[in-house]
Order: structure tokens, then sequence, then C-alpha cells
């Protein structure tokens, strides 16, 4: 791709900068909700402002009670949505094209299986970049993940990146047309990113002393507002990238992306709102009450372990002494065996406060679906019963998976094929569906259950039919098998190739009625030889006694 050469105060250096500042002030107040939740829920994640780097080494949370259910939440969706040890994605073609080929259908397994494979680790670091997705997509609301092809170790890169680094600007459509990112790097970390004739001179030359000086850098990606369609380089690229360092304003590489390299997911958004909020958001209050009551009970714990001594004076106990078990204090009763010393507070108790914070908590975990996606320690249910649980768990959460499905899965499932497909990694479609579009399909957990309400209607449809078929045959008339199949197929997830297409179905179809033809007609010609046969022995036995068969007239 065609690169300027390096040039400090850059137009387009400064527009990073600038949209950088700009994008970061109109996200300020979700900042001040980010910062409690980063202290609460997810403390991996911080540094939101500088208020938030101040106060981050001298305040630690005494509860791990909201990291857990945020913990257990993006667990479950990591399990239902992006399991590896599942086909939780696929490819297909709308309906009433070439859906029914046989041969699409062979192609569009094997550019799943291609495309799936390039998500397992020997590939890209997708599935540990996914739980922190979902860790932060269920903490904040909002999550970052971007992706780049890495032709030196021939791997596809995925990263989750913290929402402290990142700012995004949306479409009128709610997607994702411009990004800022801005990060921090070591001088010899710089150098062999962007390469030592690409670098400002002093960064080089602390790299060449290998001094450990963070700069700060931007990535900036946007639309490409000059796009030339047809153009080899990042002119004809629909997204323009550009990579800044702070110093000196310096352009270090300009390209352009055939698709938006950064993917942000949010749980739950507003009509025209750049940022969403999150299970945390709704948890928070409770997570403040709960980190206090924390503080509290522990206080009020150490004082009843070790209370407050009253004494007399220094002389019945001495400045600053201690009572430890097993010792004697002199001077500690008077004459009469009244005791001189005594703690201030014997009777502390804090039933109450842990009672109160047990229900906080509870309402912690119901803000996370706790009780929805946790189903360990249940006994007594039987198979049945652990479906149905499931399946009603994935449709009271189809509205926040299906947007996960919409802004993350979808986009970086597309964006993957497209890169294998410009690399040469998968093999060309049949003729009959070259022009037809590519639809993702879903068939993770999360989706299965989803559909499974269509399928379970179709078997207590097949179910009821029964019986009325005994008495009637015409009701069964009425079923359509290859609908049937097909229905049942998509709503179990099972893979399209174990069902026939309708064309082979149709010729193994002919082929029976045929052969069930000759079958008859050779049972005919049996039938009719064995009649035949019969009749003869029977006017034979009819013939008066002496005449023979041949001679008789």
């Amino acid at each position: 791709m065609k690169q300027d050469l390096m040039q400090e105060k850059h137009p387009d250096a400064e527009l990073a900068i600038s949209r950088w500042s700009e994008l970061k002030t109109t996200r300020a107040h979700h900042e001040q909700d980010w910062e409690d939740i980063a202290r609460l829920i997810r403390p991996q994640r911080a540094n939101f402002s500088v208020t938030m780097q101040r106060n981050k080494a001298s305040t630690k949370i005494l509860s791990s009670a909201p990291v857990m259910a945020n913990t257990n939440l993006a667990s479950g969706l990591y399990g239902t949505l992006t399991n590896p040890a599942n086909r939780w994605m696929g490819f297909s073609v709308p309906q009433g094209t070439v859906d029914d080929s046989s041969a699409v259908k062979r192609w569009l397994d094997v550019v799943t299986t291609r495309v799936l494979a390039s998500f397992q680790p020997s590939m890209s670091p997708f599935y540990s970049a996914a739980i922190q997705l979902f860790t932060d997509l269920t903490a904040f609301g909002n999550a970052a993940q971007y992706d780049e092809v890495n032709q030196g170790e021939q791997r596809i890169m995925d990263v989750t990146l913290s929402l402290a680094e990142v700012c995004f600007e949306i479409d009128a459509y709610g997607r994702v047309s411009e990004v800022v990112r801005k990060f921090e790097l070591m001088p010899e970390a710089a150098v062999g990113m962007f390469g030592a004739d690409r670098v400002p001179p002093k960064v080089l030359e602390q790299a060449q002393q290998h001094k450990r000086e963070l700069g700060t850098y931007y990535h900036h990606v946007r639309r490409n507002v000059n796009l030339r369609k047809g153009r080899i380089g990042p002119e004809g690229k629909r997204f323009s990238s550009v990579y800044a360092a702070e110093m000196g304003a310096t352009l270090l590489r300009r390209s352009g992306y055939d698709e938006m390299p950064f993917h942000a997911p949010r749980w739950e958004v507003e009509s025209g709102q750049v940022y969403g909020t999150g299970p945390a958001h709704v948890a928070l209050a409770s997570a403040r009450m709960n980190n206090l009551m924390s503080d509290a009970v522990l206080r009020a714990g150490q004082r009843a372990a070790d209370p407050t001594i009253l004494a007399p004076d220094r002389d019945g106990f001495p400045l600053n002494g201690r009572i430890a078990p097993g010792q004697v204090v002199y001077g500690g009763t008077d004459q009469r065996g009244q005791p001189l010393l005594r703690p201030i507070d014997t009777t502390s108790q804090t039933g109450l406060t842990v009672e109160l914070q047990a229900q906080v908590q509870e309402e912690i975990r119901d803000a996370f679906q706790w009780t929805l996606m946790n189903m360990a320690g249940r006994t007594g249910m039987t198979a049945t019963e652990v479906v149905q649980i499931q399946e009603e768990k994935m449709r009271l959460m189809a509205p926040f998976t299906g947007r996960v499905q919409e802004e993350f899965l979808h986009p970086k499932a597309m964006r993957r094929f497209n890169l294998l497909w410009r690399n040469g990694q998968l093999p060309p479609p049949p003729p009959e569906a070259e022009g037809v579009p590519l639809e993702v399909t879903y068939t993770s957990q999360a989706a299965r259950a989803q559909k499974s309400a269509e399928g379970a209607s179709v078997m207590r449809l097949l179910a009821d039919l029964g019986p009325l078929a005994q008495v009637n045959p015409a009701y069964m008339d009425r079923v359509n098998p290859d609908e049937t199949m097909e229905i049942l197929q998509e709503a179990y997830g099972a893979p399209a190739k174990v069902l026939r297409s309708r064309d082979e179905m149709a010729a193994l179809q002919a082929e029976r009625a045929e052969q069930q033809q000759m079958a008859e007609a050779m049972q005919m010609m049996q039938g009719g030889a064995s009649a035949a046969k019969d009749a003869a022995a029977a006017a034979g036995a009819m013939l008066p006694d002496g005449m023979a068969e041949s001679g008789a007239e």
C-alpha cells in the first residue's frame, strides 16, 4: 500500500489527534459511571480519566460478589455464542435462490469449516479476546475489538481493546464509521512496528539507547471520503487508516481497509446514542452499597474481635499496652474484685448489616442474570427439564444476544470471509452460486434455542396428527415431508450435509417407485404363470379316462 514519507505537522496526523480530543469530550458523562464500574465490577479496566488514575492506587474493592456476577454472565455468553467446541456460525444463501443445490451446500460447508478454522488459536487469538470482549460488554455496556492480518507471522490478530484507549463514532444507521485509538509504545516497540525510517528521529535515538520512555501514538480509521473505486492503494479502500505519533504530530503510516477493522458491540442502546449501557449500570447502585457494607462489616467485626479497652489511668494499663490470651494484667481489678479494664463495646452485632448486604448482593446477581445463567448445584432435574430451562434462558437473552450478533459476530464473520478470500484461502463457488449474496447464520446454543420453538411446534403437530391419521390417513397427506425435515434440521442445528437435496430426493423416490413397479409387474407375472399352471392342472383332471391331453378333440 502506498505510504507517505514521514512528515511532522502533517494534516492527517493533526486530524487524528484532534478527533481523539473531540470524541473523548463527547463521552465524558459516560466515563463517570465507567470509573465506578471499573473500580467495583471490572477492576482489570481503568484509566478513563486523570481522576481515575489518581484514585486507582488508593481505592480497593472489599467484595468480590459484583466481579463474580459479571464474570458469570460473560462466561455464559461466551459458551452460548462462540463456544469453540461447536460450529457456532455458518454461511448460507437467501432462500429461493440456489439454496437447494447440493454443490452449493457442499461449498458452504467447506467455507464455514475454513472460516471457523481461522478463529482457532493456531491462526488467531480470537477466543481469548472474545471472553475479554464479553466481560467488558456486560460491565460497561460497550466493548471494542480490532483485527488485522499480520503478514510476518501469517496470522490474523484479534485484539480486545480497553475503552480507555478507543473512541468511536456511528453513522445514521448506528454502524461504527470512525474510530480513534490512542495507545503507548516503548521506543523499540515503535521502531519494530513502523520501521526505523518511519519514526521521529528522537524515538529512533531512544530505541538505539534502549531507553524506557513511553510515547503516545494514534490510529485513526474513518470512511474514505475520497474513495476511488478500482484504484490500487489507500484511495481505493472504503476506509482510510492513519497512524500518527503525538511527538511533532508526525504521520507514520497511511493505508486503508476494505472493511471496518474495529468492532464495537453494545449491550443496550437508545436510538441515536453512540454508547450503550449494560447490566453493570443496573447493578451499580447496589455495588456501591455492597462495598460500603463490606467496609462496615469488616470494621464492626474488627471492633468485636479486638475491642478498645477502657482503663482508669496509665498506671493501671501501660500506654499502648496489649492484652494477649493467657497474659496476667496486674492492677486490672480493685480491692473488691471489680474489673478496672473493660472493652468499650462488648455487644457489637453485625447480623443486621450482613443480612442487608446479602439482599444487596442478590440484587447484583439478579442484574447479571445469575439465576438465569447459572445451573450449577441444581439436582433432581431430568434431561428434558434442563433443555427447557436452557431454551427459556436463551429466549429471555435473545434481545441482547441479537445485538451482539448484529454488531459483532456478523461483521466479524464477513470480514474474516473477505480476508481469507482475498488471500486465496477459500475455494471458488459453484457456477450457479456466482453473484448470489452470502448470509451469516448462527448455529450456536443461543441461536438453536431461539429457533427451537418452531421445531417443537412441528413435533407437537406430528404427535397430535398420529392418532387422527389412524382414523383417516388423509390427515398425514397434508404434511410436506421436505419442509418438515428442513425446519427440524434448522431448529436442531444439524449440518446441512446430513440431508439430501430435493432433487436428489426426487430422483431417489423415482428410482424407488420404478423398482416398486418392476417388483409388482414381476409379482403379477409370477401370479399369472401360477394361475395358468393351476388352470391347466385343473383342466387335465376333468378329461375322460384313457384320453390324452394332446389327442383330445
